[in-house]
């Protein structure tokens, strides 16, 4: 039982990997996250279902808010960072429509 508690609160040493890429400007679309971390880890630990992350990474207009900053503090960046990386993705999603 402590172990399985433990093995949860051990996060994915890639979340770190995608810190330093967005910090360093390697990273500045939402989506690009996900060339190096994969959804599965994400949305298990924000506690989503696979059908559900995967339309809002597809809508990322979708998203609440408070979800975002959840993913900010996993990967470990500022809230506003992740804000920028989905208006980013926004932005190219919807260019020329």
């Amino acid at each position: 039982m402590i172990v399985s508690f433990l093995w949860k609160m051990i996060k994915d040493k890639r979340y770190n990997v995608v810190k330093n890429l967005i910090e360093s400007g390697h990273i500045n679309l939402f989506r690009q996250v996900f060339d190096i971390l994969p959804k599965s880890v994400v949305y298990k630990d924000l506690g989503m279902n696979n059908a559900r992350f995967t339309n809002l990474m597809e809508n990322v207009e979708l998203f609440v808010v408070n979800d975002l900053f959840r993913i900010a503090d996993l990967i470990g960046i500022e809230k506003l960072q992740i804000l920028q990386m989905i208006m980013n993705q926004y932005e190219l999603d919807n260019k020329g429509r």
